[in-house]
């Protein structure tokens, strides 16, 4: 699986991009058709968020988001194969951030548009940044995702490892990642989330509490031009007191108008309500 896996990121770089993205826009066409990847989960979820559209919007939306990831997978096969020009000429940071990225931070973000193009700009422009990434279940696609994903002054970390190696990131100065819209189970907090509570994950909370160091969002969206947007805005906690619950509600806040902006784009197909909604 590496080598084959490994052959097709380099064969990728040998074809020009839109070539490249109409290929995935067209693997997005039949994989909604013929190779449904938990295409019931992902409707449950679209008529949660927009439960008062009709069931051919939601297949419509469905049917864009297989196209969506489409794209965005055939740039990720690539993403290796960048060079900082490259980088700064399909991903653009939006005009309004104006965040020091050169501190210690908690960069929160949600899997929404491209999150995996959050990595090549930070490395390209030389921001220490530590990601925290979910081990792939077959091994040769765990080394191959983590390959394509090393650059220059950005570290992996896998989820489920050491809490000193995410501590140790802030107190460096450094920025730590996480995707923070995945089902915790019950070890996480209840937040609203189009009006149904979901599980989120505290670490964000948590690390604020004991570095101060200030909680961002990033989202980094596909635009018409078919270059990525990076867009980053900071989360303003008043107080240390309840901080885990507002720094998830603010977070689902400004994903939600995300969403609802460019609700093709958000990865429809985790789990992230109650488990009881899917049976």
């Amino acid at each position: 699986m590496l080598y084959l896996l490994k052959t097709i990121s380099y064969f990728t770089r040998l074809i020009p991009r839109n070539t490249l993205l109409l290929f995935g826009k067209t693997f997005g066409f039949f994989a909604y058709y013929f190779f449904p990847f938990r295409k019931k989960v992902a409707l449950i979820n679209i008529k949660i968020a927009f439960n008062e559209e009709s069931n051919n919007f939601h297949k419509n939306i469905l049917k864009k988001t297989y196209i969506h990831f489409g794209m965005v997978m055939m740039d990720f096969l690539r993403t290796r194969h960048f060079n900082p020009n490259y980088i700064k000429k399909i991903i653009k940071i939006d005009n309004r951030t104006s965040i020091n990225l050169n501190s210690k931070i908690i960069l929160t973000t949600g899997h929404i548009g491209s999150w995996e193009m959050i990595l090549p700009i930070m490395g390209s422009n030389k921001n220490n940044f530590s990601v925290v990434t979910q081990p792939q279940k077959n091994n040769g696609s765990n080394i191959f995702f983590d390959w394509v994903r090393k650059y220059d002054y950005v570290k992996l970390i896998p989820k489920g490892d050491s809490i000193n190696k995410m501590q140790q990131v802030l107190d460096n100065n450094h920025i730590l990642g996480l995707a923070v819209d995945q089902n915790a189970g019950k070890h996480g907090i209840e937040i609203p989330f189009f009006n149904k509570n979901v599980s989120m994950p505290k670490g964000a909370g948590i690390f604020h509490n004991k570095t101060n160091a200030p909680v961002l969002v990033g989202f980094c969206i596909l635009l018409n031009d078919l270059t990525y947007k990076l867009i980053i805005e900071e989360i303003i906690i008043k107080s240390k007191e309840e901080a885990i619950y507002n720094i998830n509600k603010k977070f689902n806040e400004m994903l939600e108008r995300k969403i609802i902006n460019n609700p093709e784009q958000y990865f429809w197909f985790h789990r992230r309500f109650p488990r009881s909604i899917y049976h």
